[in-house]
């Protein structure tokens, strides 16, 4: 062994020695030439020589003159966890927001401050979403359900924020328990059957990010066609009206094909000739006969292919009539 070496040696025997001998509560200073003398013993790894002696940093940022007390509890640290090691001294715990816990003897937490995510040191708790963060546990300690996510405390994924918390993103038609799980979806609620949904009298709209009024009778407003239930119904200039070439039976409150003299139907109210519908007339002009649409009783089909009633005819008939003869009469005179 070096000379050197062995000088070290007998030192730190020494230290030792007086240590025993008058209990652990005596701390003797440690000599030193250099710092690279405290670096070669069991001291902390920032420890320096100054005037003679090895220095150790302590929390504050000021230096004190190291002792078998951190001869020991460098001695005693391991290379993982800074948290929840054993300790006898404040100095056991030179790090960020710890404090040495005298009731169970290990490193803790101080009140402001949680344990990492690792476990291996503290980091400062947060008063608020949307803040800065180095670790997730940070957040969890303001908010459950809570991560840290691009540097900034966020709802964890498939959670969202309302009512002070962050919920779980139950999607349409998807289990839930509370509303708040579905209201990420605008009107959406917790239904009696536990999935989420509409209210009643509400439909989803087209991209599912809310529930809109459903009309409940053709000329309703609207915004989507998917408020317009009636069948052959859509969304046309804000109104629900029937879908081009379909018309609305009042009576059936229900949109028809559109269906011409000659054309199959099922019924009469498929039969359409627009006029029945600009004068909202009770009686229509067309109906189904044998599955074709035909001319209703007391109507007859005009040269146009359009049903008049008879007495419209007759007058017609009669007004052409008198036309000739006017014309006639002029004609020969």
């Amino acid at each position: 062994m070096k000379p050197a070496n062995m000088r070290m040696c007998v030192v730190l025997v020494y230290v030792v020695f007086v240590a025993l001998a008058n209990g652990d509560k005596i701390d003797i200073p440690i000599p030193c030439r250099n710092t690279s003398d405290c670096r070669n013993m069991s001291l902390p790894g920032d420890a320096f020589c100054q005037k003679g002696y090895c220095m150790c940093p302590r929390l504050d940022n000021d230096a004190e003159a190291c002792s078998s007390i951190n001869a020991s509890m460098h001695e005693n640290k391991t290379s993982g966890s800074l948290l929840y090691r054993r300790c006898k001294h404040e100095q056991d715990c030179l790090f960020e927001g710890g404090i040495c816990n005298y009731t169970i003897s290990q490193c803790t937490c101080l009140k402001n401050y949680v344990p990492s995510s690792n476990l291996k040191t503290c980091v400062q708790k947060i008063e608020s979403l949307n803040v800065s963060c180095t670790d997730k546990n940070q957040c969890l300690a303001f908010l459950a359900n809570t991560t840290c996510e691009n540097s900034t405390c966020v709802c964890a994924s498939g959670y969202y924020y309302i009512d002070n918390a962050c919920w779980k993103m139950a999607g349409y038609a998807e289990p839930c328990t509370k509303n708040q799980e579905c209201l990420h979806i605008e009107g959406n609620i917790c239904t009696d059957n536990k999935t989420c949904g509409c209210p009643a009298e509400t439909v989803l709209n087209t991209n599912g990010t809310k529930c809109l009024t459903a009309a409940k009778k053709i000329q309703d407003e609207c915004t989507e066609s998917v408020q317009c239930a009636f069948e052959f119904s859509a969304c046309v200039d804000n109104v629900c009206q029937c879908r081009e070439d379909f018309h609305y039976e009042r009576e059936m409150m229900k949109c028809f094909p559109n269906k011409a003299i000659g054309n199959e139907c099922n019924n009469s109210y498929e039969c359409y000739q627009a006029e029945d519908y600009k004068n909202d007339s009770p009686i229509k002009s067309m109906m189904c006969d044998l599955n074709i649409c035909t001319c209703a009783d007391n109507y007859i089909l005009n040269v146009e292919n359009k049903c008049i009633s008879k007495s419209a005819g007759s007058s017609l008939m009669v007004s052409l009539s008198i036309l000739v003869c006017v014309i006639s009469l002029t004609v020969l005179s």
